[in-house]
């Protein structure tokens, strides 16, 4: 699922998660925010997402763990096309040894999340170097 543009002036975040309640929670506040989103429900459709959208997609926020692709697969795949993409990984799992397969410092948010702390740390990835 595509989410449509709100914003044309601000940057483009694809946010991946499979739960439809954190999803909408998520897509409100960087809407809020001014941000452009799009959506997917899956690692997979990420990928379709990614490929078929024409502009820049800036950040991709992504759950840790979901059915099929998790969200280290899902960066890896999408910053082989897309090498300039920051990245913010979340999850609900605060063990260290969850976080397997991130990347040494990735830019993490443990959940559960403020609308302030996701903003902030929004913007702050969005300013920072891409981590590849």
């Amino acid at each position: 699922m595509t989410g449509l543009p709100s914003d044309a002036s601000k940057e483009t975040i694809l946010l991946v998660d499979d739960e439809a309640s954190v999803r909408a929670i998520v897509v409100r506040i960087l809407r809020r925010a001014k941000y452009n989103v799009l959506e997917a429900e899956s690692g997979e459709a990420a990928l379709k997402i990614a490929e078929s959208h024409p502009g820049k997609i800036d950040l991709v926020i992504t759950d840790m763990f979901m059915p099929g692709l998790r969200g280290p697969e899902v960066a890896e795949k999408l910053g082989q096309t897309r090498p300039d993409l920051r990245v913010l990984f979340m999850s609900g799992y605060a063990d260290q040894d969850l976080r397997t397969g991130v990347p040494e410092g990735a830019n993490f948010l443990n959940k559960p999340f403020s609308g302030a702390d996701l903003a902030k740390k929004v913007e702050a990835v969005l300013k920072g170097p891409a981590v590849s």
